[in-house]
């Protein structure tokens, strides 16, 4: 291992500004409130071409909505999702990446997909957005594409997960002839991974590193639609469709009540609208409060033992992979003129659900990646075992080779949009009498907004304690 260090140091300080110096950067001027700078080098990077240009667009998206600039944030939410349509008939792991063999490379090589959450925050902020405008229609249609995300949601993680299954049968096969190993030992490749991913002892230091059960997590089998369907965006849409008199705003309600059973005020949005009662100069007053989990690689080794036939040959078998990160809330409570609100969503679980699914394959490829390179090593460690002179000492040098290729190449794909909310809180509240609406975080004041007679959506967004506050409202008269 000492001799590789020289060679992932010089890869570690190559280069100036990374994926993850950005990403940092940004996060800084977002947590700040300085939503304007956190645009900027995401939006330049988003005009480029690149594996992770839909993650910068998102990026630089909402940081544009958090600024006030609804036209900018509008015109870049429309560019992400053209990009997502572009991903809706395949997975992108069936995509090229550029690469030869790029399954065995690592995740990041491929296209960043924008799939599940991503998808439905991208349609409702543009809902918000549309709404804040008074063009209703474009509203609907975009809380209709958010309904559908929700719909297709199980169906999108099965296909992403098959796609990168094939694709990582095919390449670990043509990789191992590529290099010499040869498909004699595909068999044991295949017997190695089922080992580890059946063992207790793997599994625990698994679980302590990433809180993900090997056994349990990510089971598509065994969630429920309240592990991954999103009542926040349940919500906007039923109290648009009850508020617009479109009329099917009742199935909505009832999701977001059933999907969040504590809300009071849910429940008594579903009752009140299936009573078809209408509305009269109400205020649904939503704060999105801190920001969801950031991700972090993090190196773990593969147990050897796992490996039976690796003998003395290997000279690097690890792997890397993401580490989800709670961050903290920008306020423990809030209030809108005096109404203490509920929350809604659990972003912060929502975001653990995908985590979860995406880890279940991420993992079973990355120990496929560090076993393929595993056998490769010992195949040239028992040709050298039987050659002496120039070719023996050739054939370890290509041990070491492969071990630093290995280590110099395996990355953990710790992209994420970065910028949703951590928790969602709701109200209902009656529109105060002088038309002034305070909304308070902790007791102190956060927002103060003004309403026209009518009912209204009150949006507010905080995305830490030093955060200003960004705030957009819907109005029907």
């Amino acid at each position: 291992m000492k001799k590789l260090l020289p060679v992932f140091a010089a890869l570690a300080f190559a280069g100036c500004r990374t994926v993850n110096d950005v990403i940092v950067d940004y996060r800084d001027n977002i947590s700040a409130g300085n939503y304007e700078e956190a645009a900027k080098e995401p939006a330049e990077l988003a005009a480029e071409d690149g594996n992770d240009r839909l993650m910068w667009t998102l990026m630089a998206a909402s940081a544009y909505d958090l600024d006030g600039d609804t036209d900018k944030a509008l015109e870049k939410f429309d560019v992400a999702e053209d990009m997502m349509i572009e991903n809706d008939n395949t997975s992108v792991f069936s995509q090229a990446a550029g690469t030869a063999n790029a399954m065995m490379l690592n995740d990041k090589y491929f296209p960043y997909d924008g799939g599940g959450q991503d998808r439905i925050f991208t349609c409702l902020y543009k809902a918000v957005g549309y709404g804040s405008r008074n063009d209703f229609d474009a509203a609907r249609t975009e809380l209709n594409r958010a309904a559908q995300h929700q719909e297709n949601w199980l169906w999108e993680r099965r296909k992403d997960l098959a796609a990168a299954d094939e694709r990582m049968d095919k390449e670990s096969a043509d990789y191992a002839k590529e290099k010499g190993n040869g498909a004699k030992d595909e068999g044991q490749s295949n017997i190695a991974v089922q080992n580890a991913m059946k063992d207790g002892s793997f599994g625990t230091t698994i679980k302590e590193y990433f809180m993900f059960d090997i056994f349990t997590s990510g089971v598509l089998d065994q969630l429920k639609p309240a592990d991954y369907q999103n009542p926040y965006a349940a919500h906007v849409c039923g109290i648009f469709r009850w508020l617009n008199g479109d009329g099917d705003g009742r199935g909505y309600l009832r999701d977001a009540s059933t999907l969040r059973p504590d809300n009071t005020f849910a429940a008594n949005d579903f009752s009140a609208c299936d009573q078809g009662l209408t509305p009269k100069n109400q205020v649904w007053v939503y704060v999105e409060d801190g920001l969801c989990p950031e991700r972090e690689q993090q190196r773990v080794d593969l147990p050897l033992l796992l490996i039976p036939y690796a003998g003395h040959y290997v000279k690097y078998a690890g792997l890397s992979l993401p580490r989800l990160l709670e961050r903290p809330a920008a306020a423990s409570s809030w209030s809108a003129n005096g109404e203490q609100l509920q929350m809604l969503a659990n972003v912060d679980a929502l975001c653990k659900i995908e985590y979860d699914v995406y880890m279940r394959g991420a993992i079973k490829r990355e120990i496929t990646r560090t076993v393929v390179d595993v056998g490769v090593q010992v195949a040239l460690g028992i040709a050298a075992d039987h050659a002496s002179g120039n070719t023996r000492l050739a054939l370890v040098a290509s041990q070491y080779a492969v071990a630093a290729y290995s280590l110099a190449r395996r990355g953990a794909d710790t992209r994420c949009w970065s910028s949703l909310p951590k928790r969602v809180y709701m109200a209902r509240v009656e529109r105060p009498a002088g038309g002034v609406l305070e909304v308070k975080a902790d007791g102190a004041p956060a927002a103060q907004v003004e309403l026209p007679e009518g009912n209204s959506m009150v949006f507010v967004r905080k995305p830490a304690p030093g955060a200003k506050p960004a705030v957009k409202v819907v109005t029907w008269p």
